[in-house]
């Protein structure tokens, strides 16, 4: 009997303790601390969202179009290689013959015009594209990602039977660079020794190979 009065008086009592107000507002505020805790770990998770979101929305278009690219170069380096081959053949066996007609010739013959058009017209929409994109500010590893996918298409093989990466022209190369002091935050140190990162916020506008 001692023992069920005593299990009667401690129910009892956790019944007070859940309707005393007092006890009932701590919980509720240890319950809002939880709450904001949870919230406080999240807000990281979405600051790295809202970090570079224009430029990361740039790669969202870019990268499809790169995609588009190296498909379309494909089409074309298939009619343009054997093209250039019997140009080849051709102007030796007939150096008297003009050039130019040859070129014709061997371009319409092998459909390397028709191959063309549609790669400039992507090559149109990525320099635009590659422009905004070096011109924006980085601020996060995702940002940085979509610099470096600008930066290796400007260093795309520039002759249709190239097959490695063009490492000649350097403004692609200083456009990474300056974006990696960017994000690692080197560009007031570098500032301090007087020195200025150059312009590239340009790409060149250099005709396919």
């Amino acid at each position: 009997m001692a023992q069920a009065a005593s299990l009667s008086t401690t129910s009892t009592a956790r019944f007070h303790n859940h309707a005393d107000p007092a006890i009932a507002g701590t919980r509720r505020s240890f319950i809002h601390t939880i709450a904001a805790l949870s919230i406080a770990a999240a807000a990281p998770a979405a600051s790295a969202q809202t970090i570079d979101a224009d430029l990361i929305a740039l790669g969202a278009r870019f990268e499809p179009l790169v995609d588009q690219y190296y498909a379309a170069r494909k089409r074309w380096a298939r009619s343009d290689v054997p093209a250039h081959a019997e140009y080849r053949a051709m102007v030796a066996d007939h150096p008297d013959q003009g050039s130019y007609q040859v070129t014709r010739d061997c371009w319409e013959r092998w459909g390397v015009g028709e191959a063309l058009v549609p790669l400039l017209a992507i090559k149109e929409k990525m320099e635009e594209l590659t422009n905004a994109i070096n011109a924006a500010p980085v601020g996060s590893i995702a940002g940085l990602r979509v610099k470096a996918l600008a930066a290796f298409w400007q260093i795309a093989p520039e002759h249709s039977d190239d097959i490695e990466f063009s490492f000649e022209c350097p403004s692609s190369f200083q456009q990474l660079f300056t974006a990696v002091a960017q994000l690692c935050g080197l560009n007031d140190k570098m500032a301090e020794v007087g020195y200025q990162l150059p312009d590239v916020t340009m790409v060149d506008d250099d005709d396919i190979g």
